[in-house]
């Protein structure tokens, strides 16, 4: 099979869908198909992966834009390929080369929804940024309408793709490398605390809320936070955490590589994702996997498969700073709940999101769907 994917990011950019696409093509290749990554970011030296010229974006370096929005080259090449199927990551760019290019070469079309970006309109400010995200977001359910299944990793994804007029959904959660990602030596006491959060550092992931949860704990014992990623509140965080006095309890890790996040994961004691943005969270996941409790917000996507007890998750409110330290304070002093968590983590991590049966899926789904759509031509 001769797939291809279309992207806005790809590794080593650091973000879940990157990293995702990574794992995929390296599983569909060792099963012996054709991947091929059409992304605005990532290594060109990388086999199969193709990047026009582009710039980075103003609010947000990290991510890129093309210099030629009309990329003839790129359809010559798609042309060449001869895919047998495309799958579109978003419905920006490259999600809409990826739609023009299955119609003008009659191929099946599938997509993901892997982030909600009508919940981001305060992340990246210009004029008019209101008005441009709204007027976006009409854009991605006008073009997922078009495609011939759409999945979505959550049922809040699923009610929202459905609530915007797409009928063809299909749930299909991500899925974590537990061999990678593994169970930490569960600790007997917690004379060192660490709480860690790893992601995108901006408005909509709620990371200013751990600076308060900081505060509020600087009294308990062997306390520390972690926060480690990039975003437009990378300065803003570090410039709070300064102005309270908190350097010594919270430590600003900027950027991490896959390798440093999994040790930082293993010298963690509990994860904290504030986030009410997200369509599943994969970076809890990881966690999970890690056997770490995870603290989140109580519309966390992963809340939908079952109770704290059974995965290890806890829910709160953040906007009520006095609950979630609560909470906290609960699992630093009681060493025996902690532990019951954290192998609830483990467990829940490895029963529910194997990668085996997240790619088994996507081949039934390729292979059905270019079966329909050869019948139909």
């Amino acid at each position: 099979m001769r797939i291809g994917y279309f992207t806005e990011t790809y590794y080593p950019t650091p973000d879940g869908v990157s990293h995702y696409l990574r794992d995929i093509k390296v599983v569909l290749e060792s099963m012996g198909h054709e991947v091929f990554i059409f992304s605005l970011t990532g290594d060109r030296k990388e086999k199969n992966v193709f990047i026009p010229m582009t710039v980075p974006l103003v609010m947000y370096p990290q991510y890129k834009v093309p210099v030629n929005f009309l990329p003839f080259r790129l359809f010559r090449m798609i042309k060449k390929l001869n895919l047998d199927i495309i799958h579109i990551q978003d419905s920006f760019f490259m999600g809409s080369i990826g739609y023009r290019a299955s119609v003008n070469f009659k191929k099946p079309i599938v997509a993901t929804f892997h982030t909600d970006f009508s919940k981001m309109k305060n992340t990246i400010r210009f004029p008019f940024s209101s008005s441009a995200f709204n007027l976006s977001w009409r854009y991605n359910l006008y073009l997922y309408r078009r495609c011939r299944i759409v999945l979505c990793p959550s049922r809040s994804a699923y009610t929202t793709l459905k609530n915007g007029g797409i009928n063809a959904v299909r749930e299909l959660p991500l899925f974590v490398d537990t061999h990678r990602f593994v169970h930490a030596v569960c600790p007997t006491n917690h004379k060192n605390f660490t709480i860690t959060y790893i992601g995108r550092i901006a408005e909509d992931k709620g990371v200013r809320s751990i600076i308060e949860i900081a505060d509020n704990l600087r009294d308990l014992n062997g306390i520390k936070f972690i926060i480690a990623g990039t975003g437009p509140d990378e300065k803003l965080i570090g410039d709070m955490v300064r102005a309270r006095g908190l350097s010594n309890i919270v430590e600003i890790k900027g950027y991490v590589n896959e390798e440093e996040k999994i040790k930082i994961l293993g010298t963690s004691t509990l994860f904290i994702h504030p986030s009410k943005s997200d369509t599943f969270g994969i970076s809890v996941l990881e966690a999970l996997s890690s056997g770490l409790p995870a603290l989140v917000s109580v519309d966390f996507p992963l809340n939908n498969y079952s109770g704290s007890e059974e995965n290890g998750i806890i829910t709160t409110d953040f906007s009520n700073i006095d609950e979630t330290c609560t909470e906290i304070r609960k699992l630093n002093a009681d060493i025996e709940y902690f532990k019951k968590l954290s192998e609830a983590a483990r467990k829940f991590s490895i029963e529910k999101f194997s990668m085996k049966s997240h790619v088994e899926a996507l081949i039934d789904i390729y292979s059905g769907l270019i079966a329909k759509y050869s019948q139909n031509i």
